[in-house]
């Protein structure tokens, strides 16, 4: 008995894991219908086991529970640098648009005269109390162009101060759109203006996505034929 005893002792555990074969498993639950003792031991063996398969439920319920935390922080972080991007873009487009609609170019005649210039200054300076007129010649315009097109300025190659394309012009600022638009219709019959330019965009993200568009071709310079 004491033989069968170690026996069974040996099987319990592959018993309370399922793991015995038939005939063992048998022999494991004839033996504990008569054996006290080793019905003890195995009544202790499933309640450590049942404590430790509690235990493993806890902790991969607590691993799961862990990785929906993670996830959701995640989502929360990737959500909240979405927003501060777009309010960020939100703030841009407005400034863009700010600036495009308060500033505008007026292009001279070449043969402008002083008086035809002084003129066109004061009919701006009647129409906004808060102005900013900033004057820049034919040549400032041929020398920005230049700079833009850095190593390709040999397709600028005859054009000098004597065969300019560019005319002298004045930089309208304002501080209200409204403003601009006052100065642009005092000046459609005055004499010595060439061409108005402004914005015609009345859309914020439109104005952005166009003063992108500008700073790219910028950046990436002409293309020359060879390209």
């Amino acid at each position: 008995m004491k033989k069968e005893c170690e026996i069974v002792q040996d099987l319990i555990f592959g018993y309370c894991d399922g793991t015995l074969n038939p005939a063992s498993k048998e022999l494991v639950e004839k033996h504990l219908v008569k054996c006290e003792e080793c019905k003890k031991i195995y009544e202790e063996i499933k309640k450590d086991k049942q404590i430790e398969d509690d235990d493993k439920i806890e902790i991969d319920y607590l691993k799961r529970v862990n990785k929906k935390l993670k996830r959701k922080k995640i989502i929360i972080a990737i959500s909240s640098v979405l927003i501060i991007l777009l309010v960020i873009l939100h703030i841009i487009a407005f400034i863009s648009y700010y600036h495009d609609q308060t500033t505008m170019e007026i292009f001279m005649n070449k043969e402008i005269s002083e008086e035809q210039m002084t003129n066109i200054q004061n009919q701006i300076k009647n129409q906004a109390e808060d102005v900013e007129i900033t004057y820049v010649s034919a040549k400032q315009h041929l020398e920005n162009l230049k700079e833009k097109f850095k190593e390709n300025q040999d397709l600028l190659a005859g054009y000098n101060d004597e065969n300019n394309i560019f005319t002298d012009s004045f930089v309208i600022k304002t501080k209200l759109a409204q403003d601009i638009e006052k100065i642009e219709k005092s000046l459609v019959n005055v004499e010595g203006i060439q061409k108005i330019q402004s914005s015609s965009i009345n859309n914020p993200y439109m104005a952005l996505a166009n003063d992108f568009m500008t700073w790219y071709i910028d950046m990436r310079g002409p293309v020359s034929n060879g390209e």
